[in-house]
């Protein structure tokens, strides 16, 4: 798996971006080394991420994911789906079909079930009306659409009714990940990293909805002990289980708290920024 950051332009300004503040958030096209980059990278899974990379235009992601097909590599696009509303048709039937060539599909970061917590945590205006137009198109234009969840201090109480919300408003979503907050970035700190524990009855929950309306789901950067009787959709376990290098391996760690655990071999441990705030599990 290998990740290429376009640029930092956005329409967004999220609490969760792993951007820092000070940071720029303009960018330009750069076809040529976004070409480079993506040569230089293994064969896989390459997500291209931003910013926001439909603002590069269809022209531009047509070309980079026809180069991710002739390397070999499936793509993920990651987006906030908001271009996607108001994108003329052509050109979104155009990178989707790009992408569905790809072997790829699209994460769209959906970060809450109401236009109130939407706000709250992209700060973007009209943006939760506008995100659910995107996917619907995006749907409808025959994409594959996975839908991530980022879990924090703002929405976290609600994840039962953004699991209620996607089975009522977005079906044809292909899958849920519900992927916990990393303190980087913007979020760095201890304002938005709710306590796992504080979490766990409202994902659960969350889970057991989205089980019974056939919505697959998967959990990443809370440990499976958190997760009861959900904890094989932890996504690092087959990982670990698989001996897979990767960001995981890097990001977390066993802490003292995770001696005996059953799950200690199938589990890299918490987030390393999550314990910088919390001091253990």
């Amino acid at each position: 798996m290998a990740l290429i950051h376009l640029f930092r332009k956005c329409n967004q300004h999220c609490v969760f971006c792993s951007w820092p503040q000070e940071e720029g958030r303009g960018g330009d096209a750069d076809m040529r080394g976004w070409l480079k980059e993506m040569a230089s990278m293994p064969p896989g899974l390459v997500q291209i991420s931003g910013g926001e990379p439909l603002l590069a235009g269809a022209y531009n992601l047509c070309l980079l994911l026809a180069a991710a097909r002739k390397l070999g590599s499936k793509a993920e696009l990651q987006t906030n789906a908001l271009a996607a509303a108001d994108m003329p048709a052509v050109d979104l039937v155009k990178i989707v079909r790009a992408l569905n060539a790809a072997g790829g599909y699209f994460n769209v970061n959906f970060p809450a079930s109401s236009p109130e917590t939407d706000f709250k945590i992209t700060r973007a205006s009209g943006g939760f009306n506008k995100r659910l137009a995107g996917v619907r198109r995006l749907i409808k234009a025959g994409a594959e659409v996975r839908l991530t969840h980022v879990v924090n201090s703002l929405n976290y109480r609600a994840l039962p009714a953004f699991a209620a919300f996607a089975a009522k408003k977005l079906k044809g979503a292909g899958w849920i990940q519900f992927s916990y907050i990393k303190g980087v970035g913007r979020a760095e700190g201890s304002r938005f990293l709710p306590k796992y524990g504080a979490v766990r009855p409202y994902l659960e929950k969350a889970l057991a909805a989205a089980g019974k309306n056939n919505i697959h789901c998967e959990v990443d950067h809370i440990p499976p002990c958190f997760l009861g009787e959900f904890y094989r959709l932890n996504v690092d376990m087959a990982k670990m289980k698989g001996k897979v290098k990767g960001p995981h391996l890097q990001e977390k760690k066993h802490v003292p708290a995770c001696r005996g655990c059953r799950f200690f071999k199938l589990c890299p441990g918490p987030r390393k920024d999550y314990i910088a705030v919390h001091k253990t599990l």
